[in-house]
């Protein structure tokens, strides 16, 4: 089957280690789950591309079979699944070491990335809309012409991780990549550092002033879609019984991806990509997707914002 909607991305196992002594094992994580959690609450024309090793299906096997995934996406080019002990401390910082070493997290880093190898048995003119979260210096920027050549109609959404974002010497190698690709999304801090501004009103400028449209995230202030010298800010949805905002980054962005290619307008792109957010960050790690599209639960969540 061929998908308009493709997300590419990591996929971890996080073993966490909280402040309070708490821990949880065994948790789904990684760029690639989340971004397919933004797009595949509004359509089930998405897939995801990621790799894994032999326990992949261990772990992620209910949560694809729950929500009706298909599996040609997943790649098994890992010994193991890349997967985590990650330590947050109560200060917000946080650390994370791979369960197999340092030299395997350089392999899984290595297998893991997005290219257009891996894209392009579903890359086809029927494809509209690709989520890449990849690191400023992969290869997957060499090939953007390769992608748009099989897939001419396509649109592609770049978040720029946070360690790429921030990284003074990454500066025109990301700039380089924003030329490349059609829209790209930062949170306010990403942001700030990467234009060297501080505050909001200075940082919206230096969006504006690049003339690439930018989804920027401003967490529970909610986001802002920035294109032909507008933008457009919408509050975030912030639902009562939040559990987990890990991902929200990825899914709120994965949804504006969507609501742009499909022609929504600004205030639309940014209400819809609030409530993949706030859906998300009411799940304990990646939402139920199919059970939210099936239940139309975002046409009950907008109701937040008449």
């Amino acid at each position: 089957m061929k998908y308009e909607y493709l997300t590419a991305g990591i996929s971890i196992i996080n073993d966490i280690a909280y402040p309070d002594g708490k821990t949880k094992k065994g948790n789904l994580g990684g760029c690639g789950i989340f971004a397919y959690g933004g797009l595949g609450l509004f359509t089930d024309q998405v897939i995801m591309i990621s790799s894994g090793g032999h326990d992949y299906w261990d772990y992620y096997g209910a949560y694809f079979e729950d929500n009706l995934m298909d599996r040609q996406g997943i790649y098994f080019d890992l010994p193991y699944t890349h997967h985590t002990e990650l330590k947050y401390e109560k200060d917000g910082r946080w650390s994370e070491r791979s369960l197999y070493g340092d030299d395997y997290f350089v392999l899984q880093s290595e297998n893991n990335r997005t290219s257009y190898k891996k894209l392009l048995p579903f890359l086809t003119e029927g494809t509209k809309g690709l989520y890449i979260d990849s690191a400023a210096q992969e290869k997957i920027f060499e090939e953007i012409e390769m992608i748009r050549e099989k897939a001419k109609n396509i649109r592609i959404m770049w978040e720029p991780p946070t360690f790429s974002s921030k990284d003074p010497s990454l500066r025109e190698r990301i700039l380089d990549n924003l030329n490349k690709v059609d829209y790209y999304s930062m949170n306010l801090d990403e942001a700030g550092c990467f234009f060297d501004k501080q505050g909001r009103d200075e940082i919206i400028e230096a969006i504006m002033k690049l003339a690439i449209p930018c989804f920027l995230r401003e967490g529970e202030n909610g986001s802002t879609w920035i294109e032909d010298g507008k933008a457009v800010s919408e509050r975030a949805y912030r639902p009562e019984d939040a559990v987990d905002v890990t991902g929200c980054g990825n899914c709120s962005s994965a949804a504006a991806l969507y609501w742009r290619v499909e022609g929504s307008g600004f205030e639309d792109i940014v209400i819809n990509s609030n409530i993949a957010a706030g859906y998300n960050a009411a799940a304990d790690g990646p939402a139920r997707i199919r059970k939210g599209r099936e239940e139309k639960i975002y046409l009950r969540m907008r109701e937040f914002y008449k």
